[in-house]
């Protein structure tokens, strides 16, 4: 075992906050932990926004190199799941705007195409494609606490100090976008 190695060993025993401290401070060690630590959370966050394992992968990829050069702006390293998972939402949408912009070929990986017949995978495509539409014309704050709640499970806290509103904000914002996305998606249910 080499010395890095057992600095890598004594750094896993950290917190978030701790690791975040070293990281800015240019350790790269620390950095990597993070990654190891958060990785698979973000990659099933791309994953379940994008549909595309390829596409999941790239955002985690971009998602980390942004975070190395960002991770000085975050103020509260107890706070950096929240933050990897917006800066992963962001990727993500940044994904969707361009399948709008361009066509993207299917994905031999995308779920839906290895366990369902053409139509199923034609009918699960069209529906997300619907669905990233609406998401579209939410309000932004209306959107960034969907996906919040809806993709990564944020606690109403969290959200509400992402957005930096009141909690009670957070409750309509997050109705309003039900109530849309109910009535927008009807066709599919």
């Amino acid at each position: 075992m080499s010395l890095h190695d057992g600095d890598t060993l004594v750094l896993e025993h950290n917190t978030d906050g701790v690791l975040v401290n070293h990281a800015v401070a240019g350790n790269e060690a620390a950095f990597a932990v993070l990654v190891r630590r958060h990785r698979p959370l973000m990659r099933g966050y791309a994953l379940r926004l994008l549909g595309s394992n390829t596409e999941a992968d790239d955002v985690v990829q971009e998602s980390c190199i942004t975070a190395w050069q960002k991770l000085s702006t975050l103020n509260d390293g107890q706070c950096l799941k929240p933050w990897l998972m917006c800066v992963v939402r962001n990727k993500s949408i940044d994904r969707l705007r361009m399948r709008h912009l361009s066509p993207v070929p299917l994905d031999d990986n995308t779920p839906e195409t290895l366990h369902n017949g053409p139509f199923q995978a034609v009918e699960t495509l069209l529906q997300r494609d619907a669905l990233s539409k609406v998401l579209g014309s939410l309000p932004v704050n209306q959107r960034r606490a969907w996906l919040m709640r809806g993709c990564s499970g944020c606690s109403y806290s969290v959200i509400a100090g992402e957005l930096g509103v009141p909690v009670s904000t957070v409750r309509g914002l997050l109705s309003r976008s039900r109530h849309t996305l109910a009535h927008e998606m009807a066709y599919w249910r």
